[in-house]
């Protein structure tokens, strides 16, 4: 059987090309995880940092969600990751390490304990919440102002955070977080945000979302309500990102409000922006550079031996050699590897019907331009 294999721009695939157009991001997303998983087998000491990459690859999917379907640029989304960080590692600790380390827990969350998978979708939930309830405001803004207004959410729940110590310890750390963080939950958190983006993507919402991006007042006066296509993606992807926030807590096992702040932002922003911030497919792959690049620099700081060499490099120079990256790339491609295009399996093979043949309905040939008398 013959499968040809393309890429497909950013718009609806027809009914015979929507089960490629979802399949091809996940064959992206099992390349991705492949490599992720031999380098875990092959190499102990990099386990930590495979499973840090694979909770950066729900981040990145989750934040193309929402930037790729409403072309708001968002500096807040490490909110949602600490949400579901405090939510989902709080509801794994057991009953005991609460009453140690968390005395003063409402009663209904002091008598919760629960496994990683039901912990990863209560972080979710509640960052989906606290997103429902903000993005009204929020998304009524466009551009820069709604980019600013996302930063302002960030500084917001950080602060609240640091205050509400009866449920987060802060400032101090929290601590009695259980560590059940496993290369095999990582991998399956990774191909379920790909699914859910996915069908959010090539879903008639996700077109309405895009249209939007695209032109706003055309959108509307198609009829198409500007804030519910702006909220429902960010409500879905601020699930994703808690849900990989509450992964994040189930291996840190032990972290304080400042450890969700602007650093974070910058990484996952920098990981979409290389791979295509319209492409999930992109995201993948540009979550992949970015954690090898960043992974070779921190060999070289260190001193350590390179492929034979012995190179060494004052510390800091890789995030000096990322933001020259992020230059190069806005420079010389701004829509990043892939753009807004998605492998895709199979043809699109959208045709006129039959019935237009011979009956003036068909595309006239390109031709010159013809001047008005106006």
């Amino acid at each position: 059987m013959n499968l040809p294999i393309s890429f497909q721009r950013d718009r609806v695939p027809g009914l015979r090309g929507l089960a490629g157009a979802l399949v091809g991001p996940l064959i992206v997303a099992a390349l991705v995880c492949l490599v992720a998983w031999v380098v875990y087998d092959s190499f102990p000491s990099m386990q930590i940092i495979v499973l840090l990459f694979g909770i950066n690859l729900v981040m990145v999917i989750g934040y193309q969600l929402f930037v790729g379907s409403t072309g708001i640029v968002s500096f807040g989304h490490v909110a949602f990751m600490a949400l579901g960080a405090y939510a989902g590692g709080i509801s794994a600790m057991s009953v005991t390490e609460k009453s140690i380390f968390l005395p003063e827990l409402p009663g209904f969350l002091a008598n919760l304990e629960l496994p990683i998978l039901p912990a990863m979708v209560f972080g979710g939930l509640v960052a989906a919440i606290i997103a429902l309830v903000v993005a009204v405001p929020l998304m009524r803004l466009s551009g820069a102002a709604a980019s600013i207004a996302t930063l302002g959410l960030l500084v917001i729940t950080n602060n609240v955070l640091n205050q509400a110590t009866a449920l987060t310890h802060a400032p101090q750390s929290i601590y009695g977080i259980p560590e059940v963080t496993t290369l095999t939950w990582v991998l399956v958190a990774v191909f379920a945000a790909v699914v859910i983006s996915a069908i959010y993507k090539w879903s008639p919402a996700g077109l309405r979302s895009r249209a939007v991006r695209d032109d706003e007042m055309a959108a509307e006066a198609s009829g198409i309500h500007m804030l519910s296509a702006r909220v429902w993606p960010f409500v879905l992807s601020a699930f994703l990102t808690g849900a990989g926030g509450a992964l994040y807590a189930m291996l840190l096992t032990a972290f304080s409000p400042q450890s969700f702040y602007v650093p974070q932002i910058v990484v996952i922003l920098a990981m979409a922006i290389i791979g295509g911030i319209n492409s999930i497919s992109g995201g993948l792959v540009g979550a992949l550079l970015i954690t090898a690049l960043n992974e070779v620099m921190r060999r070289i700081e260190g001193g350590s031996s390179l492929f034979g060499l012995h190179l060494s490099a004052p510390t800091g120079i890789s995030a000096a050699v990322l933001g020259v990256a992020l230059i190069l790339m806005l420079r010389w491609r701004p829509e990043g590897l892939f753009g807004s295009a998605e492998l895709q399996l199979g043809r699109d093979d959208r045709r006129k019907p039959e019935s237009w043949k011979g009956q003036g309905l068909v595309e006239a040939p390109p031709g010159p331009a013809v001047k008005s008398n106006k």
